[in-house]
């Protein structure tokens, strides 16, 4: 399992998650990766994938990393960030079913994919969730199989995720509330009963010093990556250091990457295109 954070801003959006990647041996995690990235940019939609739950099965040739980044190369074909998103649950879906594994659960992924969409003379973020979960406890996945959910005014509106908020006056209400009332929207996923409680410090701590204008480099991008980097380095820590052996889930190098809505990419842990 991967823990991921993504934040949404005026100024960008960023993604961060940790590394590790274990295989289930006798009842135990065994790490296969503590380096390698879970981010893949799309460059083409100003935007970039993150993804939790399966990540990797020799036995079937599988690497979800390897396979999202070649749906990123062949994106081209693609006339907006929706249609990939798409054709990613579709594709994905099929791969599934190819797979035989011994628990339902093993099936589960989530991908965030968070790209701007140009509205009147704006760049609107969206976070497109690409899931076959059916609930954030990740042990029960939803009967129809890989699904995509447009997540920014659902999250604002408190109504459910619906395919007609790609139109123009739920977009533009999604940009209001980002500029107008300088919103944020931090989407996690991965262990929200571990990582949850870390992160929503972290970020009241950061709420509470720009409330007291106490707060600095508040504009910058770095400050962002740190804010949705911090709690990823934490729990990462907090696993190294109290999890009995074979049961971490979380650890390894910390990546970030964030985007402007302009096109921009910076990083901090080589994570730029």
């Amino acid at each position: 399992m991967t823990v991921i954070s993504t934040l949404i801003t005026r100024h960008c959006t960023v993604h961060s998650t940790d590394s590790l990647i274990s295989e289930i041996k006798d009842g135990n995690y065994c790490p296969m990766e503590w380096e390698k990235s879970k981010i893949i940019p799309v460059v083409r939609f100003r935007g970039a994938m993150s993804y939790w739950g399966l990540a990797k099965c020799d036995k079937f040739r599988w690497s979800t990393y390897e396979w999202l980044s070649k749906q990123v190369q062949d994106s081209n074909c693609f006339t907006s960030a929706e249609e990939l998103a798409y054709n990613i649950s579709d594709k994905l879906n099929l791969a599934l079913s190819t797979m035989r594994f011994s628990k339902p659960e093993h099936y589960g992924i989530g991908i965030h994919f968070t790209a701007y969409e140009r509205i009147d003379d704006y760049q609107i973020p969206e976070l497109f969730l690409i899931s076959n979960f059916a609930d954030t406890n990740y042990t029960l996945l939803r009967g129809e199989g890989v699904g995509v959910s447009r997540e920014t005014f659902h999250v604002i509106s408190e109504y459910p995720p619906l395919a007609e908020h790609r139109d123009k006056p739920y977009r533009l209400a999604v940009h209001n509330f980002l500029n107008d009332k300088d919103g944020m929207f931090i989407y996690n996923n991965g262990d929200p009963i571990l990582f949850n409680p870390l992160s929503n410090a972290i970020h009241q701590c950061f709420n509470t010093l720009y409330q007291r204008k106490q707060l600095k480099n508040d504009t910058k991008i770095a400050t962002h990556m740190a804010l949705a980097r911090r709690p990823i380095e934490m729990i990462s820590k907090a696993q190294a250091d109290f999890c009995l052996e074979g049961k971490q889930l979380v650890g390894g190098k910390p990546h970030d990457l964030a985007i402007t809505p302009n096109g921009s990419y910076e990083s901090t842990t080589g994570d730029k295109p």
